[in-house]
């Protein structure tokens, strides 16, 4: 009698194996119902292994290539005192003066700095990396017509940088245009030339936004 209590426990015990072995099989039939229903695109196949050889193919410039031919550039163009180039984590970067790349006040490119941007232009086109385009100010208060802080004049000198580049036909996907106003500041606001030198625009070629994916 005891036996046979025993073996009715286990047979019910073991109903859920049987229950779930049923349900792994019709959702395995429905997967097996659905890929067969499926097409895959043989265009779509082919494009995806296309872009994936081309992006193999192309050649990635280095960021130390990049800063190396920025360097030679601000020399030839005797600009290597004025405006300093560096390489670290985040990428290259170069910082422009703000009172030599702009008149007071404004958002207007100067024509020095159009001359040696349009001479980076090749540099920037082959170059795979995302392009970061900073305007800063010192901390004295802009109100003028045009810009009602800071913040309008740096995020307009930053944009006025990028539509140059852009107009002499590097990719306008590769660019950022950010303006900080006077919150980074690269020295105290503590006398004129300090101020001067926190009026910047910085160019960065970033190195954690590559826009390899991109046919540039």
């Amino acid at each position: 009698m005891i036996n046979a209590q025993n073996k009715n426990r286990d047979t019910d015990s073991n109903d859920w194996l049987t229950t779930y072995a049923d349900m792994a099989t019709l959702l395995m039939t429905f997967f097996v119902l659905l890929f067969s229903m499926s097409t895959l695109d043989p265009v779509k196949i082919n494009n995806m292994l296309n872009g994936m050889a081309d992006e193999n193919a192309k050649p990635q410039v280095s960021l130390t290539t990049v800063k190396n031919e920025v360097k030679k550039l601000l020399k030839e163009e005797k600009l290597e005192d004025m405006i300093e180039v560096t390489k670290n984590a985040r990428g290259v970067t170069m910082k422009i003066p703000g009172d030599f790349a702009f008149p007071s006040g404004t958002a207007n490119v100067s024509g020095e700095i159009k001359a040696l941007l349009i001479k980076m232009v090749p540099t920037m086109k082959k170059a795979t990396y995302a392009i970061a385009v900073e305007g800063h100010t010192d901390n004295i208060p802009m109100r003028s017509a045009i810009f009602k802080s800071n913040w309008e004049l740096s995020a307009s000198r930053a944009s006025a940088v990028v539509r140059y580049l852009i107009s002499e036909g590097v990719d306008a996907r590769k660019f950022r245009a950010i303006g900080f106003g006077d919150t980074q500041p690269k020295f105290p606001n503590d006398t004129r030339a300090n101020q001067a030198k926190n009026r910047r625009v910085e160019i960065y070629l970033d190195a954690f936004i590559k826009t390899n994916t991109l046919t540039l």
